[in-house]
């Protein structure tokens, strides 16, 4: 069944992923666009002089595969029913009538599927080789799916992830959505842009790509409220997470939270770990090129709520237990290590499909 409104309404069933069983990693210029801010100069210098693509040390790779079983097993010790994609364990090559990349896995769920009401949609993705990634979830959606007695199973139009229809400026250039030339860019937007909120959608948009792919989705729950923001590089769930009606938690770099958030959730307490590491400090071997794709700050935020008291949270998210312990949830810790190696923490790598929540205005 597929019924999920909110990020804290009672968690019934999830979708864990799984990391790419190969150490090769594509960086082509979508990669580098969308992962720009957390990349340095030496790794666009040696993208750009050796080829696009980077090596992840292979025994880096078993133990992230084997945590995201753990994180698996722990919800369902928790009482969440789980899901997997299918193993990717080989190089998959993909050829459109614009480009040739090979297939990345499905790990980070959140990113390029959006489950919102009764739906699940696959999103129009913004990194090439994520353009048939959902194809590793087939067997679970349609399960979901039920020949449409779980629910609807929608997918994007296709978008053409060529340069001349991306918009490359930086991520916090004011844009006239109002007025700009539609014909010119194609539609890609993540799932993780979208923090659910019953009736309410606040959604993260830094691109004429981004609001493309947001008007389609918009146009698919009209009577939904939907309020834009422009608050991180990549994905809003990095920045700000809803842990119940009336309390968000922040990453620690937002001190300025209030003053970005729609006008009706200004009211809305703000809880924010105490300051941490500026940016993680990438060891030596766990790359060829010592990448990261995310930050620290971002990662351990990143987490999960059961329901409005208990959460899952990152075991090593030192400052966020203590703050959500002194807030009176219930914590609950998994092991995930290098997730910014990886580009996604719990949320991340997780997709709720069915929570018992309502369709309603939290914020009356």
């Amino acid at each position: 069944m597929i019924s999920s409104n909110t990020s804290f309404g009672k968690l019934k069933s999830v979708i864990v992923g799984r990391e790419l069983e190969i150490s090769k990693r594509v960086a082509d210029f979508t990669f580098q666009h969308f992962y720009g801010e957390n990349l340095t100069h030496a790794v666009y210098d040696r993208l750009k002089h050796e080829g696009e693509e980077y090596y992840v040390n292979h025994d880096l790779l078993v133990k992230r595969n084997q945590q995201l079983d753990d994180l698996s097993k722990k919800l369902e010790e928790l009482g969440v029913k789980t899901y997997r994609p299918d193993h990717l364990s080989q190089v998959v090559t993909i050829k459109t009538p614009d480009y040739k990349t090979e297939l990345s896995a499905a790990s980070n769920v959140r990113d390029v599927s959006l489950v919102y009401r009764d739906c699940i949609i696959e999103t129009p993705t913004y990194v090439r080789n994520r353009y048939f990634e959902n194809t590793l979830l087939y067997k679970v959606y349609n399960q979901l799916f039920d020949g449409g007695r779980g629910g609807k199973w929608l997918k994007s139009p296709n978008n053409r992830l060529v340069e001349e229809t991306m918009d490359l400026t930086p991520w916090n250039t004011k844009r006239d959505y109002e007025n700009f030339d539609r014909n010119k860019y194609t539609m890609a937007i993540d799932g993780a842009q979208f923090l659910r909120i019953g009736k309410d959608v606040i959604v993260n948009i830094n691109s004429y790509n981004h609001y493309l792919g947001f008007e389609w989705i918009k146009s698919l729950f009209p009577e939904s409220n939907f309020h834009i923001v422009n608050v991180a590089d990549n994905h809003i769930d990095g920045v700000l997470i809803c842990l119940k009606p009336g309390t968000f938690l922040v990453n620690p770099k937002y001190r300025n939270i209030k003053e970005l958030l729609p006008e009706k959730f200004k009211s809305w307490d703000c809880l924010f770990p105490d300051d941490y590491q500026v940016e993680p400090v990438i060891e030596q071997g766990m790359t060829d090129i010592d990448i990261q794709l995310a930050s620290t700050r971002g990662m351990d935020i990143n987490i999960i709520s059961l329901d409005e008291k208990n959460v899952l949270v990152n075991e090593k998210a030192y400052n966020v237990i203590e703050l959500l312990d002194n807030k009176g949830f219930n914590v609950h810790t998994v092991p995930l290590e290098n997730c910014e190696i990886f580009g996604g923490g719990i949320h991340c790598s997780t997709l709720d499909t069915q929570r018992e929540d309502e369709y309603i205005d939290y914020t009356k």
